[in-house]
């Protein structure tokens, strides 16, 4: 089972990740404001495979265990997403009023 979600974390997370960085050169869509759509994308895959895995009438916990590491996997991916372009974004705004003054 623990194979399963790591290649369904792998398809997700690969696609994802190229067209997060493909909009970001394009320049339509910038790099942080990704990062926090994944991040609550995340969350809310974390939830979707808990009501996947975890059976009503059982406990299931390893079911459950799987769902929280799917949505931290995912949301941590998120938050490396905007930390990465909040740090561009204030590079190109320092490097933006250098070339004003000069």
């Amino acid at each position: 089972m623990d194979v399963l979600m790591y290649l369904f974390l792998a398809a997700l997370l690969i696609p994802v990740n190229l067209f997060i960085i493909k909009s970001h050169r394009s320049g339509k869509f910038p790099l942080w404001a990704s990062g926090v759509l994944l991040a609550v994308f995340g969350i809310g895959l974390g939830y979707a495979a808990r009501f996947i895995l975890v059976d009503i009438g059982a406990t299931g916990q390893g079911g459950a265990i799987m769902a929280v590491f799917i949505g931290l996997v995912v949301m941590a991916n998120g938050t490396i997403h905007f930390v990465i372009g909040l740090v561009l974004a204030i590079v190109k705004l320092v490097a933006n009023k250098r070339r004003a003054r000069a």
